[in-house]
């Protein structure tokens, strides 16, 4: 039989993040994330008592949450302030100060202003996904499983009734952004075990969550008894926080997907981890994975041929890690790039779908990676 594996970061569907529609992850979007973080991690704390109310007051003023009305500074997120306050007004002031003494003294969050994607945008990923024909697709940065069953039978169906999908399954992960991984297979999916709360112990003691998002393993169920396992990853990106701590978070999760992988025999089994890795081949956070014995980069196989980047127009981001049964069956293998608006040199035609006409009706920027195989 054939079988077509891809995977696709697509940028979410409908529905993304306000900072993450900052075109190319621009310092504005790293430096709303990055403080949007540390405003989290000061709201947790115990006592908001000297210095850490201070931070957190300063925080609220430079993002305009005090103030009702929307402004240029308020739009990236919102206090979800469920019960009790965080902060209040005084009557006649301008400036807010703490109602709560620390985490005990109110329930609420940080949340993200999502924005509506552009609807060419969101037609476009459709059209690269037709394009992909896959039979099982990895999708990374979707909102969730409803979002993925409208997206097939809304966009997908409309264009070709065979490009719709069966079967769609996500699970929650740990990203409050709505940037899920998840599966899109004509096949069904028998099981899903998922990893959301791996942990590691921490210097101080304390146990964090490995994964920014999932590792879930999907059982697909293929024709004839055979069965397919799917490693969904997005692993920690390069866009906020020191390079440092996020090359060793990185590292973390290529290591545990490494441990995972251990349940399968990789030269029997039919494997694949697929995702956003977020590193280059030859950075060292993913070496732990890259080089496992029996998973191979269906990128390096000498049936492909051409440049391997599939973001930003240098880097390859985006991994397909087959198992030796499956890199030994390997007929065919490409990068579909066409989503992404690309300006092309002088003289030469565009590289990109007619209908991505700039970086707002991308697709995504990212390349999504497929490869066919005969079983």
């Amino acid at each position: 039989m054939k079988l077509r594996l891809a995977t696709y970061n697509c940028n979410n569907l409908f529905r993304r993040a306000a900072a993450l529609q900052l075109e190319g992850f621009s310092p504005q979007a790293k430096a709303v994330l990055q403080e949007v973080a540390a405003l989290s991690e000061l709201l947790a704390r115990d006592s908001y008592a000297g210095p850490v109310g201070g931070r957190i007051l300063k925080l609220l003023v430079k993002y305009d949450q005090h103030l009702a009305k929307r402004t240029k500074h308020n739009r990236w997120f919102s206090i979800n302030m469920v019960k009790g306050k965080l902060f209040k007004v005084p009557k006649g002031g301008q400036l807010p100060v703490l109602a709560a003494a620390g985490r005990g003294d109110w329930l609420g969050w940080v949340e993200l202003t999502r924005e509506t994607v552009d609807e060419t945008s969101t037609q476009n990923t459709a059209r690269v996904i037709q394009s992909l024909d896959a039979d099982v697709l990895c999708v990374v940065e979707v909102e969730d499983r409803l979002t993925l069953e409208r997206f097939s039978a809304e966009l997908l169906k409309p264009l070709a009734p065979a490009a719709a999908y069966a079967h769609a399954m996500l699970i929650d992960g740990n990203d409050p952004r709505g940037i899920d991984v998840g599966v899109l297979s004509r096949f069904p999916v028998a099981s899903v075990r998922p990893h959301v709360d791996d942990t590691f112990t921490g210097q101080d003691q304390k146990p964090y969550r490995v994964f920014s998002r999932d590792c879930p393993e999907y059982e697909v169920t293929l024709p004839e008894g055979r069965t397919l396992w799917l490693l969904a990853n997005h692993f920690k990106s390069q866009g906020y926080g020191s390079q440092a701590s996020n090359d060793a978070k990185r590292q973390r999760q290529a290591e545990r997907v490494r441990e995972i992988l251990r349940r399968f025999d990789l030269k029997r089994d039919l494997v694949a981890v697929a995702g956003d890795l977020n590193g280059t081949p030859d950075s060292a956070p993913l070496q732990p994975l890259l080089r496992t014995p029996g998973l191979n980069d269906v990128l390096k196989s000498p049936i492909f041929n051409g440049p391997v980047w599939t973001h930003g127009g240098r880097q390859q981001l985006d991994y397909l890690l087959v198992s030796t049964p499956l890199f030994k069956r390997l007929k065919s293998v490409g990068i579909e790039r066409r989503g992404i608006f690309q300006k092309p040199p002088a003289g030469q035609p565009p590289a990109h779908l007619p209908t991505v006409t700039n970086g707002t009706t991308q697709a995504s920027d990212h390349a999504a990676v497929w490869a066919e195989f005969a079983l």
